[in-house]
């Protein structure tokens, strides 16, 4: 999610005043003997380069292809890079629409995806395309994983004294006035339609492509997921996000095993509309990932309490005789929310900087739950908003097992502990530096004012990931230039 620089640093510091240092997770020091080198590698073409105009991604799951692809996801544009070469090859502006697809709507530019997401198919030559429509493709008369049930799930929107009730938290309606940033702007129902694609001899994604699954979602300025890994036979890990609004705790659907919503789902890509419940409790995560073959691993956007970096065996994931609880949304059983390792209070949605506000730490591993493997939050020195994405790569870092970014300051973190079921690692930040060793003192966001001069607000947006090769790069979503990273001893 983007949202103004003013209104983002008021939220910020409303939230430090209101949260003891009790309910919030350990500041984080700069490590002295461990530093990360940034250089340019390439870039694709951005034409929205104002602060909180563009909504871009890389996707770097393709292994057998031996490419990365970056997309444009606000305008609806796939790029692929291949021996420092960047080529177009789908643009909805140009190529044919999925039959029964409509792309043509428009939201708050973060959550604009109108391609979200790709990932590999079962053979080489096969690409699987995850967009959002407004409209269920030819063929689906509904969706295969819906919102709860219309009305099942109320709430209330704003603080006093202009709190408001919202019948159905999955179809608010245009939102009140008092929302933060998005009042009376109108929600809506839309769908992500994940369809098979051909790459033809060329490299361009073929005409008539397969659909074969399709999520409800609500277009609201929430959490709409969109983290997806491909597995072998055919097997897609994806995550649905909580499909509210900031500011709740996710109600209980997320912790309810009848409902998609919070989840990670096992889809299965070679028979229509198949699907099975891998993992719940999953408020808004973007990105995934495995390591060793044997963790997966992804990172979950929180509320105002903590941001997460989750990890779990791939044996258990993929067991679905057990659905993986990693906290978000309100369990029936115990009536308690989770967001890393604390307790959070229900919320009210479209309220900025402090809701859902904390109420209690977790001190130990919690039976049926699982800890983060890493957790931070908001501080006075550090005005952060939220996680953005991370990366682990055996062949660009000695010491740092985990690296990861934040949205606003463009700083650089990491941990060099591994996973453990006992509680989060101790995490770093880290000083980040030019490829002629000079220091970057704003991380990454000075690769913004490197390219766009003097802006004003350097906000860039860094989504890291792997090459195909393995090595480790940092993707600034503003500009659309990406680089490579090596970790280096100061």
């Amino acid at each position: 999610m983007k949202f103004t620089f003013a209104a983002s640093i008021v939220a910020l510091l409303s939230t430090i005043r209101a949260t003891a240092a009790q309910c919030s997770p350990d500041p984080l020091e700069y490590i002295e003997e461990i530093g990360m080198k940034v250089e340019k590698v390439g870039s694709i073409p951005n034409p929205n380069t104002d602060a909180f105009s563009y909504n871009l991604a890389v996707s770097d799951t393709h292994q057998k292809s031996g490419k990365l692809f970056f997309l444009n996801q606000m305008l609806g544009q796939i790029y692929s890079y291949d021996n420092a070469t960047v080529k177009k090859i789908w643009d909805m502006e140009e190529n044919e629409i999925p039959s029964g697809l409509d792309l043509g709507f428009y939201g708050p530019a973060g959550q604009t995806f109108k391609v979200h997401n790709i990932l590999e198919g079962v053979f080489t030559e096969e690409i699987i395309v995850v967009f959002t429509s407004a409209t269920l493709p030819t063929g689906w008369l509904e969706p295969d994983a819906p919102l709860p049930a219309p009305g099942a799930y109320p709430g209330h929107v704003c603080k006093f004294p202009h709190t408001t009730f919202v019948r159905d938290i999955y179809r608010m309606g245009v939102l009140p006035l008092c929302v933060n940033n998005y009042g009376g702007f109108p929600t809506y129902t839309i769908y992500n339609v994940f369809y098979k694609f051909h790459i033809d001899e060329s490299g361009q994604l073929a005409n008539n492509p397969t659909p074969f699954f399709v999520i409800e979602n609500q277009m609201v300025p929430g959490h709409l997921g969109g983290g997806a890994l491909a597995l072998e036979g055919g097997k897609i890990l994806w995550s649905v996000g909580d499909c509210t609004i900031f500011g709740f705790d996710g109600s209980f659907a997320p912790q309810r095993d009848d409902q998609t919503c919070g989840k990670i789902l096992l889809i299965d890509s070679t028979e229509r509309g198949s699907f099975e419940i891998a993992a719940k409790g999953v408020r808004n995560s973007q990105q995934m990932s495995v390591k060793e073959d044997t963790t997966l691993v992804f990172m979950d956007i929180g509320g105002v309490t903590a941001e997460e970096v989750n990890a779990v065996s791939m044996e258990d994931i993929l067991d679905t005789s057990t659905i993986e609880n990693f906290g978000w949304g309100r369990n029936q059983i115990d009536g308690k929310t989770r967001e890393g390792t604390f307790y959070i209070a229900p919320g009210y949605g479209g309220v900025l900087g402090d809701q859902p506000a904390c109420e209690k730490r977790i001190f130990s591993p919690e039976e049926g739950y699982i800890h983060p493997w890493i957790q931070f939050g908001r501080t006075p020195q550090d005005f952060y908003y939220g996680i953005i994405s991370f990366v682990i790569s055996d062949e660009s870092f000695d010491k740092l097992s985990l690296v990861w970014t934040e949205f606003n300051t463009g700083n650089v973190l990491g941990t060099t502990e591994s996973y453990s079921s006992d509680g989060p690692s101790k995490g770093y930040k880290i000083n980040l530096y030019d490829a002629d060793m000079t220091p970057l003192p704003m991380g990454f966001n000075d690769l913004v004012k490197e390219e766009l001069g003097e802006v004003g607000y350097f906000r860039g947006d860094p989504r890291l990931f792997h090459y195909p090769d393995g090595t480790a790069g940092v993707f600034i979503e503003r500009t659309g230039v990406f680089y490579k990273l090596t970790e280096i001893e100061i």
